[in-house]
This record gives structure tokens, C-alpha cells and sequence, in this order.
């Protein structure tokens, strides 16, 4: 896995803004930086080595022949059929690297490449004053452009990469306040800052002649799309769903380098971990208090099992206290999902033993495995009214304070479409009202981007599709990528596989939710390499102790520093803020996932847009 970053201008460039940019992003390549340059591209590129060591495989990569040079991060699984194919249409190459597969690939066949690739991957190649970029189906590698204040197209695999542009001067992009506290992420196209842009997963990007315009133009070539043609029957679904993940792991696990797995007491790292059969495991906790907060008993039991050797770690909780700045530093987009701590050490950990790790990351998307997925009991009452009655249901909840009955109640008045806006929502509309300042009260609702999932498609899979497009792409994936290359470390994703999604979009309902039990056709699957104990273990996500810790006096004093602050009164209401820390510390109410985004927030504002420790 690498970074890259790049700017292109319309005139002659002549400023060493790149080597900034690339500094700031170079614990996502430290084997090898390089640089390219000619009159109006400047690109930089980060080298984390996984396949073909050659010093010839370095990047950027040109073309001798044509003169095309591209950058790219990720990997291609693919990449020796494809290159088999290249070759016999009388293609020759210099290398055994798959970035010269997707080069000549691309000057090959176009754009059409990108329905021939397997693997994750974002690049960028030049060729004759045409630019083209693309991102890998599924989202899994990142890639951002906007343009600087001198008119110059940049772009980078990270957003601290345009920020460290001497002429980039930071907005805050304020219609994505209000979703970012509802779901803990930013989601849709558009990032926390203005004009800065993610390349969409599935989408490429062009700009047809550098001279003339810099303007992209975008497209889509893959789409998350359910199948009408179901798979219905169980032991149809089973002999797929082993078939297409037994072939995703074994191209998975190819590198030149140590491979490892990360693995809880969960079924999808724990069925990744029982296939790859790895030299190592990785497994973090933070107390062993009837195991609350540490499931990595449960990995080493199972380690045992299968013989695979456990490195196992108990989280002090004083390292996350000095380290939470690092954290939301290194995610580079504000993310308020707790389990990005233990990420960040799990990463750290394996990084000492091993250069690439396979996860289990997408199986719950793919296979319905959210406790959201099943009806909620709770709001079960309220959804069985006539209509006219649910709707009077939202009038009532407006008088009433902030509570679970009034946060039901809003629910049961609600339609799928407009009641589920994905699984990491934390915040009711109301209830992020009442905190922002009036600037941000008109911000963009999470509704609008998630809503048109529900179109034509039964409840559970419009429950999917929301968080395949919102919650997989900005939370689940953004913080695997950005925690994991915090330590240059290689995460890959055996379950986010075309192969294995043809077989999870064609899953009738039963076979993903059945009753009680979620991902229930996975489930089954993992029966021939799981024992009882593992494949029927219910979701546990990665649990943290940041309720206890926020009512600790030096946690305390860190948040109150922050939500204090006069930044803190420039878009939240102080006082209502840190009322709610008083009430948590007091143990009056449980607050900390709502004080967590706040807190993040501010700081991650300090650190990008005030760009404290950026530039």
C-alpha cells in the first residue's frame, strides 16, 4: 500500500509545494519517495514495498513507450491473468508489478480497464494531456482532489495532502456539520472542507486536455445494486458464499512480505483467520473484566485451535488518553467512531510482526449483519399504528425533552426511507438542533444522501444499500485505511470481493436475517472451519470503555479544556455542551458517544482547518 499526491496547472510550475504534500502523507509509503515533474504535472508517491521488490517497480511509473506515467495505490489480485491477457495481445512489460498492468491496461483498453480489475485502488495516470483517475469498486482505497487558491488542480490519497499546499487555505464546508453529528461521518461526495471532494467509490475522473481546462468531469462504472434473481435455497447459498470467499482469500493472501490476520471473538475474522491459516494473529482488549471489553480470550482460544500463533495486547488506558490527538490527526477526516482506537493500537501491534493483515471488514454489509437489520422491538408499537396516528406521533415528541421514549417516539412516526439513515447514527434531528449554533441548524439532513436507497427494493436490502454508500465508505473503510497506514501497514479485505458480492446481492432475506440471528447464510458457511462457540457468536463491533473513561478526572479535564473553549462556542451551545459532560461525569446520563463527536470535531477543526501540526 502507498500515498500519492499530485498538482497540475495550466501554466509553467515552478514552487516545491509537492514535497510537502507527500511529506505529510509519508507514513503511508516510507520504503521509497519519488518524485516526477515536467512543465504542468508535479507528482509525489510514497512506496510501502508488498509485490515485486524491484527498485524498477518504484513509482511514478512510466510508460517508455508512450510516455504515460501513472501513480497507484492498492493492490491488484488479478493482476497475473490480466497480464497474461496484455501479453498476448502482443503488449510487453518491464516489469512484474501490478501498477504496469493497470498502465498498460489503461493505454490498452481506456476506461473499460476498470470492469477487468479485481482488487482495491485508487490511481492517477497522464498521458497527452488527458488525466484519468479511478477508484476501486467497493471504496476501499482513498483519493481526494479540489483545487488550490492559484487555479491548480490537486489531489491526494489523503486529505492532509491538499491541506499541506501552501496555496490551499482551508474552509470549513458548513452544510456538513449537521450530518456529521448524526452519523459520526460525513458522507456523499463532498468532505468537511470546502471544495475538497472524495472520488466516489465506483467513479472515475477526467480532465480531456490539461491546456485548455482543468475542469473533471466524473462517471460511474459500478454501483451497489441488489439482483432480482434470488438465491433462496440455503445449501445453494452456502456452497457459493464458501466458493467465493475460499477464491478471495487465497488472492488475498498473496504479498512478498509477512501476511497476518486481525481477529475478535467475531465470526468474520475469525472465518478469514481460519481460512488464511496465518504465520500470526493480532488481537487487542482493554480489560478482561468478565470480557466486557476484551475479546481477545476468545482469539486465543481460537488460535489454539487452529494453530496460529496470537499477539495479544490489553490496551492501558492511559495510552489512549496521550494518544487520541494522534488518532483523530491520522484519521483526516472528522470520525467519531469509538472503535477507531483500538484500531490504531491493533495496527501498531501487528506492524512489529507483519507489513499486510486480512480483516473482516464488509461482511456485515454484505451479508446483514447489523442488529438495525432486524425490526426494533422498541419502536415495534409505534409502527403498527394507522398512519394518520404515527404522524401525530412527531408532534408529541416535539414537547417532549430529550429521552429514549421521545427518541422512539420520533421513530415510530418515521418510514424506513426517512426512520433508518444507517448504523453508526448517534444523533436525532432534534437533538442536533438544540446543540448548534444557528449557523449550522440548516445543514444538510443525513436523509437527503440516504433515503433514495429505499427506492424499489424491500426493507432490509434499502437498510444495506445505505450503509454499502454512507457507513461501509466513511466510517468502516475510512478508518481501516487511515489507522492501518498510520503505521504503514497493509489492511486488506477478502470479504469486499466482486466474486463474493455477486453472491451476496443475489441473498433472499431469510438468508441474510433470519429471526434473531443476522448474516445467517455466512453464518452456516463458517460451520466447516468454525467450531459452535464462533460462527453462532453474536455482533459485539469493537467495544471501548470510553463511558468509564470520560468520567476519570484526566479525561475529563482533556474534554472540558476543548468544549470550554471559545472555538467550542463558534458552532455548538457551550453551555448545553458541557452540561452534558457534567451529567456524564456524574454518572447522570451516559453522553460520551454525543461528547466524543463534539470533541473530535473541535480538535480535528484546530488541526485542518487552523492547521495546528498541518503546516
Amino acid at each position: 500500500m502507498c500515498g500519492f499526491t499530485g498538482i497540475i496547472s495550466k501554466k509553467e510550475y515552478n514552487d516545491d509545494s509537492i514535497r510537502s504534500m507527500l511529506d505529510s502523507i509519508r507514513h503511508r509509503g516510507p520504503d521509497n519517495l519519488s518524485f516526477y515533474e515536467n512543465e504542468n504535472l508535479h507528482l509525489g508517491f510514497a512506496r510501502l514495498q508488498i509485490i515485486d521488490l524491484d527498485p524498477r517497480s518504484n513509482q511514478p511509473m512510466i510508460d517508455e513507450e508512450t510516455g504515460a506515467v501513472i501513480v497507484f495505490n492498492g493492490e491488484v489480485y488479478n493482476y497475473k491473468e490480466l497480464r497474461q491477457d496484455l501479453q498476448g495481445n502482443g503488449v510487453k512489460f518491464k516489469t512484474t508489478s501490478d501498477t504496469e498492468v493497470i498502465l498498460k491496461g489503461y493505454l490498452k483498453y481506456g476506461k473499460s480497464i476498470l470492469s477487468k480489475l479485481r482488487g482495491m485502488f485508487a490511481f492517477a495516470i497522464f498521458h497527452k494531456n488527458k488525466v484519468f483517475m479511478a477508484r476501486d469498486h467497493f471504496g476501499i482505497k482513498p483519493l481526494y482532489y479540489g483545487f488550490n487558491d492559484k487555479g491548480e488542480f490537486i489531489f491526494g490519497s489523503e486529505l492532509k495532502a491538499l491541506i499541506s499546499n501552501k496555496f490551499f487555505s482551508p474552509r470549513l464546508n458548513n452544510n456538513s456539520l449537521f450530518s456529521y453529528l448524526e452519523l459520526q461521518h460525513v458522507c456523499g461526495e463532498d468532505t468537511m472542507i470546502d471544495g475538497v471532494k472524495r472520488l466516489k467509490n465506483g467513479y472515475y475522473l477526467e480532465i480531456s486536455n490539461i491546456e485548455e481546462s482543468l475542469y473533471p468531469i466524473t462517471g460511474e462504472y459500478f454501483k451497489f445494486q441488489m439482483s432480482n434473481d434470488k438465491i433462496t435455497n440455503l445449501d445453494d447459498a452456502i456452497y457459493m458464499i464458501r466458493k467465493a470467499v475460499h477464491n478471495s482469500v487465497e488472492l488475498h493472501k498473496n504479498a512478498d512480505v509477512k501476511v497476518g490476520t486481525f481477529l475478535s471473538g467475531g465470526i468474520d475474522s475469525s472465518y478469514i483467520t481460519a481460512l488464511t491459516k496465518p504465520e500470526m494473529s493480532f488481537s487487542v482488549g482493554f480489560s478482561e473484566e468478565e470480557g466486557k471489553f476484551d475479546e481477545s480470550g476468545l482469539a486465543k482460544k481460537l488460535c489454539e485451535i487452529l494453530g496460529v500463533k496470537l499477539n495479544r495486547l490489553i490496551i492501558d488506558k492511559n495510552e489512549v488518553f496521550e494518544n487520541l490527538d494522534d488518532i483523530i490527526y491520522h484519521l483526516d477526516e472528522p470520525q467519531a467512531n469509538l472503535s477507531s482506537i483500538p484500531l490504531y493500537f491493533l495496527s501498531k501491534l501487528a506492524r512489529e510482526n507483519a507489513t499486510v493483515v486480512l480483516s473482516g471488514e464488509g461482511a456485515d454489509e454484505f451479508f446483514g449483519g447489523y442488529e438495525l437489520y432486524r425490526e426494533d422491538s422498541a419502536i415495534e408499537k409505534y409502527l403498527k399504528l394507522p398512519k394518520n396516528l404515527r404522524k401525530g406521533l412527531k408532534g408529541v415528541s416535539k414537547i417532549l425533552p430529550s429521552s429514549g421514549i421521545k427518541r422512539r417516539m420520533e421513530k415510530g412516526a418515521l418510514e424506513p426511507k426517512d426512520l433508518f439513515v444507517g448504523e453508526a447514527n448517534i444523533s436525532s434531528p432534534s437533538e442536533i438542533r438544540d446543540i448548534l449554533s444557528n449557523r449550522y441548524k440548516n445543514g444538510t439532513d443525513a436523509r437527503q444522501f440516504t433515503s433514495k436507497f429505499f427506492k424499489n427494493v424491500d426493507e432490509l436490502s434499502g437498510k444495506q444499500l445505505v450503509d454499502l454508500n454512507s457507513f461501509m465508505q466513511y466510517d468502516i473503510l475510512l478508518k481501516g485505511d487511515r489507522m492501518s497506514m498510520a503505521h504503514s501497514l497493509e489492511l486488506r479485505v477478502p470479504f469486499l470481493d466482486l466474486e463474493v458480492w455477486s453472491v451476496a446481492r443475489r441473498l433472499s432475506s431469510d438468508l441474510k436475517v433470519r429471526g434473531n440471528i443476522t448474516k445467517y447464510a455466512l453464518r452456516e458457511a463458517a460451520k466447516e472451519v468454525l467450531p459452535e462457540e464462533w460462527y453462532k457468536r453474536p455482533k459485539k463491533g469493537f467495544p471501548v470503555p470510553f463511558r468509564d473513561f470520560l468520567r476519570e478526572d484526566n479525561f475529563y479535564n482533556k474534554f472540558y479544556e476543548v468544549l470550554s473553549s471559545e472555538l467550542c462556542d463558534d458552532f455548538f451551545d457551550r453551555s448545553v455542551v458541557l452540561d452534558m459532560l457534567k451529567e456524564h461525569k456524574d454518572g447522570v446520563k451516559r453522553n460520551h458517544r454525543r461528547l466524543y463527536s463534539y470533541y473530535v470535531f473541535l480538535v480535528w477543526y484546530d488541526l485542518y482547518i487552523n492547521r495546528r501540526g498541518i503546516c
